[in-house]
């Protein structure tokens, strides 16, 4: 076994303390190995945060677009309960019994239009509401912040993996000093 030891020699630095170019290249890629999937993650974090950016802009200019192109739609209900209720004085005015159940089957017909209405308007409303709470430009707006602060955190986090990266390769730098200084 006594002729397998190496012995020590000026030409190798690896036995006295020193570290020799190899071993240096492999401390070095060890530590890119090390931190490739960190850095790599990191990477795709402000991609994907990037991306949400754009998509929230791409909306709110779709939101400004829609409420611009919006024009004034006035509520044909107004004019449906109105004309219910003028009905409803029409039928009073009625003289015969045949021109009074004439005028209610009318009034009748109506209201049950007026009523259909009314409940397709509410939901038609709520949904109008459900739709810009969560799609209109003040939502859009809310979101696009949000996206622009995960890119801003997600950028400090990116800098902070490599700030730990450089602090590695700082601390090999400070090993191989060390080491050769001990020489």
């Amino acid at each position: 076994m006594a002729g397998h030891d190496r012995k020590t020699t000026a030409a190798d630095p690896g036995r006295d303390g020193g570290i020799d170019v190899a071993e240096r290249e492999q401390l070095a890629y060890a530590l890119d190995l090390r931190f490739a999937p960190h850095r790599d993650a990191a990477d795709a974090t402000v991609r994907e945060a990037e991306r949400e950016v754009a998509d929230a802009r791409d909306r709110l200019a779709r939101a400004l677009e829609e409420k611009a192109g919006r024009w004034y739609q006035s509520d044909p209900l107004v004019f449906m309960r109105e004309s219910v209720k003028e009905e409803v004085g029409a039928l009073a005015r009625k003289t015969t019994p045949k021109k009074a159940r004439t005028s209610y089957r009318w009034l009748l017909d109506r209201a049950a239009e007026l009523a259909a209405a009314e409940v397709e308007g509410y939901h038609g409303d709520q949904e109008a509401g459900r739709r810009d709470r969560d799609h209109g430009v003040e939502a859009c707006r809310a979101a696009e912040q949000r996206a622009i602060e995960a890119l801003e955190a997600a950028r400090v986090m990116q800098d902070r993996v490599r700030c730990a990266e450089e602090s590695a390769r700082q601390g090999l730098a400070v090993l191989v000093d060390t080491c050769a200084a001990a020489r």
